[in-house]
């Protein structure tokens, strides 16, 4: 039985200056392994937005209004412009630094907080296996994590009002901020510290004074939010979330995220934990802030809202304070130790779990083969790549149309110049029959017919167009039955109005 007594761990007790370099030598190993893992793997984590926020952030200097795009998400798109004009390197080597950061910030999170081995809740980030992949990609998750687990550590430092001026930025790297920024306005209302509110609302102030000189809307952050009430993804069960937290973080990390849970809610019914100095910080903040977000994830996907596709990475954001999480639970199972000797073999079998466990080859471990690797469609992209090179590279620029956009890098497209792109759309403005002779059309089996309403009917049996190439490709090599990417190219050759593109 757990030990409720004040917790003692003589074997992990030294200096703060021995645990900061631990910590430093741990920090600079991983980054290091990341960097390197980021020049080896050809992979870009997913085929979609990682791409596109990608998209939006290289040409952010051709395209200024870039910066502003409410999809791609204005802050991330300024910070990451710089890093992006060296490829999609630039951007992996960019998100490296910026989980770096998070794992230092989790650091002094868990120091603060007087866990036992602070240093150990770097170790813990890195190993979360989807947290670890998400370095190589150009989604928003990792920066909005930073943020959050910034804002932790400023106000456990006592800066509270630099904590509320980073976190006023969280809604223009994804649109939960706004959620989030409610959970510090109930700390900070319950810490009376009310002169910090205001500054809550500085990147909202900001970004709509930008707004109104460049559109003439001073309301346009909620304006034009691009997300539809009604997600056209469908929606899913309302324990998707929590189900899938082992996928997220392993099982080794799960099980001390959910003993570190366990022992915050023991820590709820004890009313001298309330009087400690950090423990509201940490209830809300750290725990408040986990809890919130996938709350309001579970019910944007049971519910079909906000477009919610129930994409499990979302929950990257909250994996530097999940670590902080894991180790508290790390610590309450140390109490099981009867002396510093006991102890310290725990706390060594359970930091080897956490650090094998990626390695494991389990599903929800990290897969070299299906994890570094560029994804089926991406292959197909390259071959479409090459064949559009070969038969239309001597000739005047085409327009080019379609919705999947890891094609662009492939095809060389810049896809926000409206002279050489069309997007692929079927809608009631616009249909495959109001694309320009000539233009080539890049169907995909995915992006096309969901995001785009085409299918490959509409482009088969309509005369205005050819078939110019196809290829076809098993998503995963080892279940080739199980599901094909496919990208069929068409060529408009025809002006002729038709009834089916029409319709």
């Amino acid at each position: 039985m757990l030990n409720t007594a004040s917790p003692s761990y003589s074997f992990l007790e030294s200096d703060g200056v021995a645990s900061a370099r631990r910590a430093r030598l741990l920090l600079l190993g991983l980054l290091l392994v990341s960097v390197v893992t980021a020049f080896l793997t050809q992979g870009t984590y997913d085929s979609g937005d990682s791409v596109y926020h990608y998209l939006y952030a290289h040409y952010a200097f051709k395209h200024p209004l870039n910066l502003l795009n409410s999809w791609a998400k204005p802050a991330f798109t300024l910070l990451a412009a710089g890093p992006a004009q060296f490829g999609f390197m630039g951007i992996k080597l960019f998100q490296c630094a910026v989980v770096a950061a998070s794992a230092w910030c989790a650091y002094t999170v868990a120091r603060a907080l007087r866990l036992p081995a602070p240093e150990l809740a770097i170790l813990f980030a890195y190993a979360a296996p989807n947290y670890f992949l998400i370095q190589f990609s150009g989604l928003t998750e990792p920066l909005f994590g930073l943020l959050l687990v910034a804002a932790v550590a400023l106000t456990l430092h006592g800066r509270a009002g630099w904590a509320a001026v980073v976190l006023s930025w969280l809604p223009f790297v994804r649109s939960e901020g706004f959620i989030l920024i409610g959970v510090w306005v109930v700390y900070l209302a319950l810490r009376r510290q009310w002169r910090y509110l205001p500054l809550l609302g500085l990147g909202y102030l900001v970004y709509s004074a930008i707004g109104a000189a460049v559109f003439g809307e001073p309301g346009w952050v909620f304006g034009r939010n691009p997300y539809a009430t009604v997600s056209v993804y469908g929606h899913g069960d309302w324990g998707h979330f929590i189900r899938n937290i082992p996928g997220l973080l392993g099982w080794v990390l799960t099980l001390l995220f959910v003993l570190g849970g366990v022992r915050m809610v023991r820590d709820l019914l004890r009313p001298a934990r309330w009087h400690e100095p950090h423990f509201l910080a940490q209830l809300l903040l750290v725990y408040g802030s986990i809890a919130v977000f996938i709350a309001a994830h579970t019910v944007f996907w049971a519910k079909g809202l906000f477009n919610s596709a129930g994409l499990l990475r979302v929950l990257d954001v909250t994996t530097p304070l999940a670590a902080v999480v894991a180790l508290n639970g790390l610590a309450w199972l140390l109490e099981l130790g009867k002396s510093a000797v006991a102890q310290q073999r725990i706390c060594l079998a359970a930091t080897a779990a956490v650090a094998i466990w990626p390695f494991t080859g389990a599903r929800n471990a990290i897969r070299p083969a299906r994890d570094f690797a560029p994804a089926a469609n991406q292959q197909l992209a390259r071959q479409a790549g090459a064949w559009y090179k070969q038969t239309y590279g001597g000739r005047p620029q085409l327009v080019v149309s379609f919705m999947a956009q890891y094609l662009a890098p492939e095809l060389k497209i810049d896809p926000f110049d409206a002279k050489t792109y069309a997007p692929l759309l079927h809608n009631k403005l616009t249909s495959v029959d109001d694309l320009p002779l000539n233009c080539l059309v890049f169907w995909d089996e995915w992006f096309a017919p969901v995001e785009g309403n085409v299918s490959i009917q509409q482009l088969q049996n309509n005369p205005n167009f050819r078939l110019r190439w196809q290829a076809a490709l098993p998503r995963d090599p080892r279940h080739p039955e199980a599901d094909t990417c496919r990208i069929v190219v068409f060529e408009r050759v025809k002006q002729v109005k038709s009834a089916v593109g029409s319709n």
